[in-house]
């Protein structure tokens, strides 16, 4: 059923199936689609949400009844509202020629199944479906999978992010443009960081911080099939989200922004110079702090600073100075 489903829809619909089964829900209904939306593909929740994602699961949480979780090894159908989402999806896929279905072809499709209750709380933050047609690009860049370059540069990422501190998102939407590879900094706090002396603000950030690390441990685990992992930290997100909640409340602030990328990386071939400048001007402008663009077919790499515009790299070591980042393109470019 999901052959022609692109990964991140793929796991969308898993993350679907897991809100599900902590709500103790016996269906997957169209607001456990929008909740795997939003945990999957958080460039496009960023993108149309904006800050708005954590009212959403508010109101969410606030519409559903508490019930017993159902066990994870419980296979959950899809009900008939979600059906026809998953229909549309495919349908807004083929309108426009695509040969898979992602993540906008799903968010289209919830807001075309105009009753349910994932696009009611979509068309509250002022969603349409034109507008969203609007906004979507018909194709993100191509990614030559297989070949050896990209293989040697997914394992750069992976040792990267093993040494912990960063993280990597591929394909995500900056600037209404698709990146190959965005990386994110991330610092873990400490375990005993109490957050006493802290401004409410500051207090708050710190909140958002665990949940952020708790969300990347507790959705690595169930894309691991490691679902008592998964509900423990699911249980941990549960109570710092409510303490994110009170001290909102009561401090009356506003949700934090979502984090930035510090920077892109973009794989380039035939494509005029002014586009790829221009491309890179947007990404910057939405504040990325750098981009890294590499050449495969000539073995060439430039980089994008606010301060220095593009410029072609001489040396042998991509670097950045805060979180600490080395790219030996000798070994990339092999």
């Amino acid at each position: 059923m999901f052959e022609r489903y692109t990964e991140k829809a793929r796991r969308t619909i898993f993350f679907a199936r897991y809100e599900a089964s902590q709500f103790g829900s016996p269906y997957i209904e169209t607001e456990h689609l929008l909740l795997g939306l939003l945990r999957e593909d958080k460039s496009l929740a960023n993108r149309f949400l904006r800050s708005h994602t954590e009212s959403i699961r508010e109101q969410i949480e606030g519409h559903t009844a508490p019930r017993e979780k159902v066990p994870l090894s419980v296979d959950l159908p899809v009900s008939h509202e979600c059906k026809r989402v998953l229909a549309y999806g495919a349908e807004e896929a083929e309108r426009l020629k695509h040969k898979h279905i992602g993540t906008e072809h799903l968010l289209v499709g919830l807001l075309r199944e105009d009753k349910c209750f994932a696009a009611r709380l979509l068309h509250e933050q002022g969603l349409t479906i034109d507008s969203v047609r609007e906004q979507l690009h018909p194709s993100a860049p191509p990614l030559a999978q297989g070949s050896a370059f990209f293989a040697r540069l997914d394992q750069w990422l992976a040792d990267r992010e093993a040494r912990g501190g960063v993280w990597t998102v591929r394909q995500e939407r900056v600037a209404n443009r698709t990146t190959h590879f965005d990386i994110y900094a991330g610092d873990q706090p400490e375990e005993n960081e109490e957050g006493q002396n802290m401004a409410p603000a500051e207090k708050l950030a710190q909140i958002q911080r665990r949940i952020d690390f708790i969300v990347e441990r507790m959705e690595r685990a169930i894309a691991n099939h490691e679902f008592e992992k998964a509900r423990v930290f699911s249980d941990e997100e549960r109570n710092e989200r409510e303490n994110l909640r009170s001290l909102r409340e009561q401090f009356n602030l506003e949700e934090p922004p979502p984090r930035l990328q510090f920077l892109c990386i973009d794989i380039i071939s035939d494509e005029r110079f002014s586009e790829v400048q221009k491309r890179c001007e947007d990404y910057i402008a939405e504040g990325v702090t750098q981009v890294w663009l590499l050449d495969p077919k000539f073995k060439r790499a430039y980089t994008v600073t606010k301060t220095e515009g593009l410029r072609e790299f001489k040396g042998e070591i991509l670097q950045i100075a805060s979180p600490p980042l080395e790219m030996d393109l000798r070994r990339i470019f092999d």
